[in-house]
C-alpha cells in the first residue's frame, strides 16, 4: 500500500458542489454519487461537453449536486476514516440542511460505487419525509449480488491500478503508465474502495416505496443485466431496466440520456 503522510491530513468534511447543466430555472434537482475514484471534477467537465445534447433533449433545468469527495479535488488533504452507512447519514443530512432537498422534485443517481452511497442517502431521505422521485442506479449490482471476495483497497499501488482496470476498463493510459500520476489518482479510489469492501447491507430492510432505474453498458465487462435486475427486490414499484451503449462507465458518454432515463414520469413541482 502507498504510504500517505496521515499526518498531513485533515478530517473529511462532506460538502456538495453544484454544477452547472445549462439551465436558468431549476425545476428538478438531481444529487449524483460518482464511481469509485471520480471527482466532481469530471462530472463537471462531462456535463459541459453534454450542454447542447441535454438541451436538445428538452429536459427541464436542472440543479445538479455532487459530493465533493476525500482525497482528490478541493478535498485532496482531507480523509475519511469511518464507514459507508456514518458517510449516508452526513450526506443526507447536508442535502437537506444545506440544499433544501425535496421542495423541487429530486432524483438521486448512483454510478458504480456512487449507487450504494445514492441507495443508503435515499433511505436516509426516505425515513426523514422526503422521498426522491426516483433513483438511479448505473453500472452496480444489487446490494445482495456483493460477494465480498476481494480487498482491492489493500493492494499496493500499481497493483490496485491493474486490477481496476482489468476488472472494469476504462483506465487512461496516460493515468496507468505514469506513476507520478496514477500515485495521485490512488488515494481517492483506495479509500471508495475501502468503503465499498467494508460496507454490509441491511438485506432485511424494507423495500424502498419509490420508482428505480436500473442501467447497464452493453459491454460492462463487470456487471450484467442481471446483476441489476436484482435491484428489483429492493424496490416496491417494478425495476425499470435500460441498456444503453457503452462500458462501465457509459454514464460519463451518456450524461443528457442518463438525464432523461432520470427524469423520466417527474412529477410537476409544487
Amino acid at each position: 500500500m502507498s504510504d500517505n503522510p496521515d499526518s498531513t491530513l485533515k478530517a473529511y468534511q462532506p460538502r456538495f458542489r453544484q454544477i452547472d447543466t445549462g439551465g436558468s430555472d431549476p425545476t428538478v434537482d438531481c444529487v449524483w454519487f460518482h464511481h469509485a475514484g471520480g471527482g466532481s471534477n469530471t462530472l463537471a467537465h462531462r456535463v459541459r461537453q453534454s450542454v447542447d445534447r441535454i438541451a436538445a433533449a428538452g429536459l427541464p433545468d436542472i440543479r445538479l449536486l455532487t459530493p465533493v469527495t476525500p482525497l482528490r479535488e478541493d478535498a485532496i488533504d482531507e480523509r475519511f476514516d469511518g464507514e459507508l452507512h456514518t458517510l449516508a447519514d452526513q450526506y443526507a443530512a447536508i442535502l437537506q440542511q444545506d440544499f433544501g432537498i425535496g421542495r423541487l422534485p429530486f432524483v438521486v443517481l448512483g454510478h458504480s460505487f456512487g449507487s450504494v452511497l445514492a441507495y443508503e442517502v435515499t433511505r436516509r431521505l426516505i425515513d426523514a419525509g422526503h422521498s426522491p422521485a426516483r433513483l438511479v442506479v448505473m453500472s452496480f449490482p444489487a446490494p445482495d449480488r456483493l460477494t465480498h471476495q476481494t480487498e482491492l483497497h489493500t493492494l499496493d499501488d500499481r497493483s490496485l491500478m491493474q486490477q481496476v482496470d482489468e476488472l472494469f476498463g476504462g483506465v487512461p493510459p496516460e493515468i496507468l503508465d505514469n506513476d507520478e500520476t496514477w500515485s495521485h489518482f490512488v488515494p481517492g479510489l483506495r479509500s471508495d474502495l475501502g468503503l465499498l469492501e467494508r460496507y454490509r447491507p441491511d438485506l432485511d430492510a424494507a423495500a424502498l416505496p419509490v420508482p428505480v432505474t436500473a442501467m447497464v453498458g452493453t459491454d460492462d465487462r463487470a456487471v450484467s443485466l442481471a446483476d441489476v435486475q436484482r435491484w428489483d427486490l429492493f424496490t416496491e414499484p417494478p425495476v425499470r431496466l435500460q441498456t444503453l451503449p457503452g462500458d462501465h462507465f457509459f454514464p460519463l458518454q451518456r450524461i443528457a440520456e442518463v438525464f432523461t432515463a432520470a427524469a423520466w414520469d417527474l412529477p410537476e413541482p409544487c
